[in-house]
């Protein structure tokens, strides 16, 4: 009886942090070409350094919008009842190797931005939480593969 409790928690929490990244699913998707229009109309005045800056934009919120994506896809899957089965586990381990890629492009984007351009209203370099998040969804999805092998071979045995 209490798996069966847990299981409904389960789903009644993923559809509602579902809904919270539907949301900003439409929000990435809306805010993307709203960035874009003005770097565009932009370009052809801008000095070049300020090109620079503004090439980073675009690919650092399509990289927001896969994570955002990935995760998703994760609750999408708990809602559905598919719980902590490969595919589930899968798009939370994307998830997370995204998120760690896009530290490292922001990491890089913008160190570079800040030293050898010298812009000083580039956005701040963020050595931390990116990096913490993305290794936390990776580490908690290689947990959850685990213990799907050890509930295989405990069932096996049994």
């Amino acid at each position: 009886m209490k798996n069966y409790q847990n299981k409904a928690n389960i789903v009644r929490v993923s559809k509602i942090i579902r809904y919270i990244l539907f949301a900003g699913l439409v929000v990435w998707i809306i805010g993307i070409p709203v960035v874009l229009i003005p770097i565009v109309a932009m370009w052809s005045r801008a000095v070049p350094a300020s090109r620079y800056l503004q090439c980073g934009t675009p690919l650092t919120m399509a990289m927001c919008l896969i994570v955002n994506l990935k995760l998703f896809r994760f609750f999408d899957r708990l809602k559905n009842g598919h719980l902590f089965d490969a595919q589930t586990v899968g798009n939370l381990d994307n998830a997370g190797r995204w998120w760690v890629a896009l530290w490292f492009f922001e990491t890089l984007f913008f160190g570079i931005s800040h030293t050898f351009i010298q812009f000083t209203n580039a956005n701040p370099l963020d050595f931390g939480s990116g990096l913490f998040a993305g290794l936390t969804l990776i580490f908690v999805a290689w947990l959850l593969k685990e213990a799907q092998e050890l509930q295989q071979e405990q069932e096996l045995t049994v």
